[in-house]
């Protein structure tokens, strides 16, 4: 970890046609990042939207510097290349010692950041919510998306990484160095791919922990309170066979050891 980095947390929300709820997001993120934690850094990546999600994000980051909190924004635009490769562009793109993702939906409350960051700073190297795990909470959850996030993670878990009960949690926190080093291997949804134009859930969460469990870094699970968002973007059904498909390709690219 790089102790000597000023900017100790870095978070990252990666946005696409979230112009109706990202400045409240944003707002709340600042309003717990600005509470006593020293210098953190806000990173938010439009992933090509059409609506005005950039000029959302830009606007706020703006008006940061106005309110002269310790919040360090950053507004990132990229091509629409998919949620993966926004958040693997953020996270490298960020200079956190502690690097954190989260979606825009606030779906989890933001005072499990400091869970996640009291992990790494333990000595974890990978920290991820489960919704799944002994003291999880789900609120409001459609009893479908329940059953294929279920079925979904006892697939991966047999094809790709054993051990993991919850893969597809929105909030997920790295080192600096373990950041660095999962993320510049990614394949399926890079940072800098030069189109993917995928909109759907995704499993890149997967490949992203098959990448840390290739390089033995050390995985903690945390549980977590989340509550069902209805405007979410994602279609149980169909997301679920994207989903398999792209697990088949991460165990292929883990027999192929691409990854190593």
């Amino acid at each position: 970890m790089h102790m000597s980095n000023p900017v100790k947390l870095s978070v990252v929300i990666p946005a696409y046609n979230e112009e109706n709820r990202l400045g409240e997001t944003l707002e709340a993120v600042e309003g717990w990042a600005s509470d006593g934690r020293g210098i953190v850094e806000v990173v938010v990546v439009d992933d090509g939207s059409r609506d005005d999600t950039l000029r959302v994000a830009q606007s706020w980051a703006a008006g940061v510097a106005s309110r002269g909190n310790s919040v360090l924004p950053m507004v990132v635009s990229t091509i629409h290349r998919g949620k993966g490769s926004a958040v693997a562009k953020g996270i490298l793109t960020a200079k956190g010692a502690v690097r954190v993702f989260m979606d825009a939906d606030l779906a989890i409350p933001m005072g499990y950041v400091d869970r996640v960051v009291e992990e790494i700073r333990r000595g974890a190297d990978v920290v991820i919510g489960s919704r799944e795990i002994a003291g999880a909470q789900r609120r409001g959850e459609p009893w479908l998306r329940h059953l294929m996030g279920r079925l979904f993670n006892r697939i991966v878990a047999v094809i790709a990484i054993k051990g993991i009960r919850d893969t597809q949690c929105g909030l997920k926190g790295f080192s600096a160095d373990s950041a660095e080093e999962i993320f510049n291997r990614v394949l399926l949804y890079p940072a800098d791919a030069d189109s993917i134009n995928n909109s759907r859930v995704t499993a890149f969460d997967v490949e992203v922990l098959a990448i840390a469990r290739v390089l033995d870094k050390s995985i903690v699970e945390i549980p977590v309170e989340w509550r069902h968002v209805a405007v979410s973007k994602v279609r149980p059904l169909q997301d679920a066979v994207l989903m398999f498909r792209e697990a088949m390709v991460v165990r292929w690219n883990l027999w192929r050891r691409r990854y190593g």
